[in-house]
């Protein structure tokens, strides 16, 4: 990335540039709270798109959601490929939720698996890929990071929903039982990427009233700030947002002003709700008007697989065509497949397609 000259950082004005890693209990209304939020800031549904991940398909009875399904790496990368070339023609959506993070890691290793092989350093299994050890983790560390952050610079709010449970912390060197903590059910090192790096990491919780050993009553809670066993924290200035919030009466609403009004006090000059409307004016209009050029990914194919189809098939390709891509390519023989280049293997593909 080519050096840019330092710019004075102002904070940001509206929800559409925040990250949110919002986790919770089961069934205690993610999904829900991220239709309701879309449809409260932006009255129109298509505004927002909820992406369900791998196996998890929790919206099937949330009336007013748009949504899609992504069921592996490559899925990914089309959407993130259609979000971004095609913002402001074929959609105008301002925030995508991802349900859920846990399901995106298998489909990251799944990746990383099939790029090791692809760079001739076979393997199996994700840990054994780029040979093992810590390397597998730092590439697909850096495979989702760069996901997101691409999402994020061409002006999408994103929303990652996850799971928590309780987890036992020790310290190193602690010679204590340790303590409990909720928080995410992802391992540390994958629960960094969302945490350490979005910038409102929010968890529900549901409290329960108990009398006489029955429960009596409920309460949903979305916290801001950790409380010792409550993990979660937001970039905002201190004492700016509440520890939590209930979620009873226009939730949506509720967390929209709590959000934007964090955003508002983290000034160094603190202005008028009216002026900080005004402001956020300018910065959606600044956040629509991003437009960023989407690179052309080219697929790296399985040069055996190509070849042994090729060969299958010598009867039937066009023989000047392909005449001419090796010599284009300078390919005399077919005998070691390893020896042949991508660009080449992708001109024998669009031959062989033309014949199917």
């Amino acid at each position: 990335m080519a050096f840019k000259k330092p710019t004075l950082n102002r904070v940001k004005t509206d929800i559409q540039s925040l990250t949110i890693y919002l986790r919770s209990v089961k069934k205690w209304g993610k999904s829900t709270a991220y239709r309701d939020l879309i449809l409260e800031k932006y009255g129109d549904p298509e505004k927002g798109l909820l992406v369900g991940v791998g196996a998890e398909a929790g919206y099937n009875i949330l009336d007013n959601l748009n949504v899609t399904q992504v069921e592996s790496w490559k899925d990914m990368k089309e959407l993130k490929k259609w979000l971004i070339g095609e913002k402001g023609k074929e959609h105008d959506i301002k925030i995508v939720a991802f349900d859920v993070v846990e399901e995106v890691i298998p489909l990251a290793e799944e990746e990383i698996i099939r790029m090791s092989n692809l760079d001739k350093k076979p393997c199996s299994t994700f840990n054994g890929a780029y040979g093992g050890f810590g390397e597998p983790r730092k590439k697909l560390q850096k495979l989702i990071k760069e996901y997101f952050s691409e999402l994020r610079k061409a002006g999408f709010g994103i929303v990652c929903i996850g799971h928590t449970k309780v987890k036992n912390i020790k310290e190193k060197g602690d010679e204590t039982e340790g303590y409990n903590v909720l928080t995410s059910t992802l391992s540390n090192d994958n629960e960094s990427l969302f945490a350490d790096i979005f910038d409102c990491v929010l968890t529900g919780t549901i409290e329960k009233t108990v009398d006489s050993k029955k429960i009596t009553g409920e309460e949903r809670r979305l916290y801001f700030r950790g409380n010792g066993f409550i993990d979660a924290g937001c970039r905002f200035a201190p004492s700016t947002v509440p520890e939590y919030i209930v979620y009873e009466g226009n939730f949506a609403k509720t967390l929209i002003d709590t959000l934007e009004e964090g955003l508002r006090l983290s000034m160094s000059n603190p202005t008028t709700k009216a002026e900080f409307k005004n402001e956020q004016k300018k910065e959606v209009k600044a956040l629509e008007n991003i437009k960023l050029e989407v690179e052309e990914e080219v697929e790296e194919l399985n040069k055996a697989e190509v070849i042994n189809k090729l060969k299958e098939n010598m009867q039937r390709v066009d023989m000047d065509k392909l005449k001419k891509a090796m010599a284009q390519h300078g390919v005399t023989s077919f005998a070691n497949p390893d020896l042949l280049s991508n660009e080449f293997l992708i001109e024998v593909d669009k031959i062989l397609k033309s014949i199917e």
